[in-house]
């Protein structure tokens, strides 16, 4: 227990504990509130053990940077692989992209695998999001209110999804423009729902990318010219898009689409909502769940 009082306190410096008991983890490149309440009581000290999880998680990933910037399909389960970065090569090995890598889930694990801790020592919510991909944990007679937006940087989200532990979502996912992570596609916003929040992670990159069309008001650069570092160096990413046709529009929604529901079938994800300059579809699964604000 000293130990663990005493590395509390050297990470002061980078984890807060926030109004209604929300823990903020602002280290490196991740950004992750954390939330554990056990029948509406908040468990403070659960969500800081949560955090300082997700720091050691990030400290194992750079680590293995050399692994995690191959394409997933080339890739074993190694033995020693640390089990973050397991989750992260088989929730984007059973997407069947050729060219995706295990850093298309890295978010989304990094919340799953800090849900499934903190939800194996206690609580009876638990909510883990990191940098807009969502880990829930939810028992018997819990509800979770999540907000879906149609643009990324949009301040207020346009839809309320809200969930119990009977839908079994496990974890909920956004990608599209403007977001951290690179996109081939041009997607104001596609948010997927997924048992797993590592498998919802890569299926809205995936989903995302589908949402292609060709138009010269479409511009797009080559991924390393933008950031040297990147896992897909030689892929072509969508950088800005102005003002398209109808038609253009609902060409790459259908994509999007066709791919969603592909996923969805083989039982990869529950659902998902793509959205494309102001126009918005979703996958018949999501019916009756969505409420728009």
């Amino acid at each position: 227990m000293t130990a663990r009082v005493a590395h509390r306190v050297l990470n002061s410096n980078f984890i807060q504990t926030l109004p209604k008991g929300i823990t903020l983890v602002e280290y490196g490149p991740m950004r992750m509130t954390i939330h554990a309440s056990e029948q509406g009581v908040p468990l403070p000290n659960l969500a800081e053990d949560g955090a300082l999880l997700a720091t050691g998680l990030l400290e194992d990933l750079s680590k293995h940077l050399a692994i995690l910037k191959r394409e997933s399909a080339t890739l074993g389960m190694g033995r020693l692989y640390p089990d973050v970065v397991r989750r992260m090569i088989e929730a984007t090995r059973v997407m069947g992209e050729p060219d995706l890598t295990p850093l298309a889930s890295v978010a989304g694990s990094i919340s799953e695998v800090v849900a499934d801790f903190i939800f194996s020592q206690g609580g009876s919510k638990v909510i883990v999001e990191n940098g807009g991909d969502i880990a829930i944990r939810l028992r018997e007679g819990e509800v979770a209110r999540v907000g879906i937006k149609t643009e990324i940087d949009s301040e207020k989200p346009a839809y309320l999804l809200s969930l119990d532990s009977g839908m079994e979502i496990g974890g909920v996912a956004t990608s599209g423009l403007g977001g951290r992570s690179f996109t081939k596609g041009i997607a104001s916003a596609v948010t997927v729902l997924a048992h797993k929040a590592s498998l919802a992670d890569s299926a809205a990159t995936v989903i995302g990318n589908f949402t292609n069309t060709d138009d010269p008001k479409i511009t797009r650069t080559l991924a390393e010219r933008i950031y040297p570092d990147t896992d897909i160096a030689g892929e072509w990413v969508t950088v800005k898009v102005g003002a398209l046709s109808p038609q253009r529009i609902e060409e790459a929604l259908n994509k999007g689409m066709s791919k969603a529901n592909s996923l969805t079938k083989r039982g990869l994800i529950k659902g998902a909502l793509i959205a494309v300059q102001g126009r918005v579809l979703w996958t018949d699964s999501l019916n009756g769940w969505l409420r728009k604000i």
